[in-house]
């Protein structure tokens, strides 16, 4: 998804939060970031720092239980979201400027604790901006994730990949981001 028109940005730091046991994203990840190094150059790129965190929700975890879990996985992203990772005079861009999320419940999570850290002002209003993407696979409605995101308001962007799933929830069809198959 990100590969399409991706910009030179030597300043641009990544920062990527992944759920304790998702393999998959950790390779995708590694891959995207060599894909930019490739293209522009070590320097040009940026810098990406990825942090594992407990995952929300298990699949198939018990709703009981879920709460305990989630607590876990927010004590573990405020820290994350409040570090910056730069130093000296570039220190001032502590907080990301947008979350970028596809689900599921940890993602929920992230954007949960950036719209209560601008609740209580500790964060700017227009720090930590959340888009975001529900899954491709979703063809009628949205996920539990996307539903929490749509019903809530904390995203501040809510896009979907299907006409009949936008128009079903009055949300915008961004159409199919897939660009690349599995890696």
């Amino acid at each position: 998804m990100m590969e399409i028109g991706f910009p030179k940005a030597p300043d641009m730091h990544r920062r990527y939060l992944i759920s304790s046991g998702d393999t998959m994203s950790i390779k995708h990840l590694e891959a995207f970031e060599q894909d930019l190094k490739t293209t522009y150059g070590e320097k040009q790129a940026g810098t990406y720092d990825v942090h594992i965190v407990a995952r929300a929700r298990k699949i198939h975890q018990s709703l009981l239980t879920t709460p305990f879990t989630a607590i876990l996985s927010v004590v573990q992203i405020f820290p994350l979201l409040l570090s910056s990772p730069f130093t000296g005079i570039r220190k001032r861009q502590q907080y990301p400027d947008i979350i970028l999320t596809n689900g599921p419940a940890t993602g929920f999570i992230v954007g949960l604790v950036a719209y209560f850290l601008k609740i209580f002002r500790v964060i700017p209003e227009d720090a930590a901006q959340v888009l975001y993407i529900e899954s491709w696979a979703r063809i009628r409605t949205l996920s539990l994730t996307g539903k929490l995101f749509h019903l809530t308001g904390i995203a501040d962007m809510l896009l979907v990949q299907h006409e009949q799933v936008a128009k079903a929830y009055g949300v915008t069809n961004a159409g199919c981001m897939v660009v690349k198959g599995g890696r």
